[in-house]
């Protein structure tokens, strides 16, 4: 079950936007503001409307301050009294990160007015225009000192056709005949999965490459690889098959090392193949391969270092060994009998580390800080770049 930002208690608040929007009776009330419109706006989208969040870049330049340059991520929502409330969480961007994604995304090009603080008028390329309101007293405001009344303006909150992402899919749609820019977000097989694992462990004759089935299992971080690990395991369960896993996760070789290898200066990039001890990770896995005992490790979060349990026996012949982790698709594991991706798309995976950071981890999350991370170092290490 895919947990959502607005069904967490505690931090609404904190991060939470409720807007109203408003199409004019017609495309001439507004035009007096254009003239005054101070930004111009690209807005890319790296998410499909799909998804259970949308995540976009913002490129706004204007006359009279620095570009600017962010991301933002953002829940569906739900319509309130008040208007659209949804959670989002905004992070800069450096200018070639936004260059590295930006490549043939669904786009948005508008010039936005805003002629008193929480209402702003956005023209976009294609004529559409819209008002958004942050506040009702706002809104009563602009009506007031600009003669213009309600009956001026539909309440048009929550249409699809308001909403960016999909306008900038639709213009997509139209520029390359019909294609999509993104598939739509399909959740992992896992009965599928559980089934084709099963004909390895069950199989009357060994098929598998060595001793036992070695199965790989690999996605971005937020992607739910432990949840399907889970259920993985649980499956095998029920049809009498026990199971192993080895984590590249739990080879991190520590900050004290990070920090040695990094010159001494802390390191500021969590997510690449040096973070981890892979080849140890392959070692023991060969080890357990071979019916040897290895020793347990894992990483302790407390410290950032790496610890050290008890003895691991080898598993017995009808066991299946799980390689799981972020650099599980690493080639030393080329070895593995059968690979899986958790194929969850960007967006959707930063939600959910997200959240999951603010649920279990409400003293330490930094929403914004998590979501600028993402996109300047893991995102980039797990698209090899």
């Amino acid at each position: 079950m895919v947990e959502k930002f607005n069904a967490t208690k505690g931090f609404d608040q904190k991060h939470n936007e409720t807007e109203k929007t408003y199409l004019p009776s017609s495309a001439q009330l507004l035009d007096r503001f254009r003239d005054h419109a101070a930004k111009t706006i690209q807005q890319p989208y790296l998410s499909h409307p799909s998804e259970d969040y949308s995540l976009r870049l913002r490129h706004t330049t204007s006359a009279s301050k620095p570009d600017k340059i962010d991301a933002t991520l953002k829940s569906r929502g739900e319509i309130v009294e008040t208007g659209l409330s949804r959670d989002e969480f905004t992070a800069p961007v450096t200018v070639n990160k936004y260059q590295f994604y930006n490549a043939n995304l669904p786009t948005v090009h508008k010039q936005r007015s805003s002629p008193l603080e929480a209402i702003d008028i956005d023209f976009y390329a294609d004529g559409y225009t819209h008002v958004e309101s942050e506040e009702p007293v706002a809104w009563r405001r602009f009506l007031n000192e600009f003669d213009l009344s309600d009956t001026d303006f539909e309440d048009v909150t929550g249409e699809v056709f308001t909403d960016n992402e999909w306008r900038a899919h639709q213009q997509y749609r139209r520029e390359h005949g019909g294609r999509e820019a993104f598939s739509p977000h399909r959740e992992f097989e896992t009965d599928i999965a559980l089934g084709t694992i099963l004909q390895y462990a069950k199989s009357r004759v060994n098929i598998s490459r060595g001793r036992i089935p070695v199965v790989r299992l690999y996605g971005r971080s937020g992607s739910g690889k432990s949840h399907q690990l889970d259920l993985l395991r649980t499956g095998l369960r029920e049809h009498d098959v026990p199971s192993q896993v080895i984590s590249t996760d739990d080879y991190n070789v520590g900050t004290t090392e990070l920090t040695r290898q990094n010159g001494g200066l802390h390191p500021a990039n969590f997510d690449h193949a040096g973070v981890y001890d892979l080849a140890a990770a392959s070692r023991d896995t060969a080890r357990l391969l071979n019916g040897e005992s290895i020793r347990d490790r894992r990483f302790d979060f407390a410290t950032s270092e790496p610890a050290y349990g008890n003895e691991r026996v080898a598993p017995p012949d009808n066991t299946v060994l799980f390689v799981e982790g972020l650099w599980a698709r690493h080639d030393t594991f080329d070895f593995a009998d059968l690979t899986f991706e958790i194929e969850t798309p960007l967006a959707t995976a930063i939600g959910r580390r997200i959240t999951r950071d603010l649920i279990d981890r409400p003293e330490f999350a930094d929403p914004s800080s998590n979501l600028g991370y993402y996109l300047e170092c893991a995102e980039p290490e797990y698209r090899g770049v």
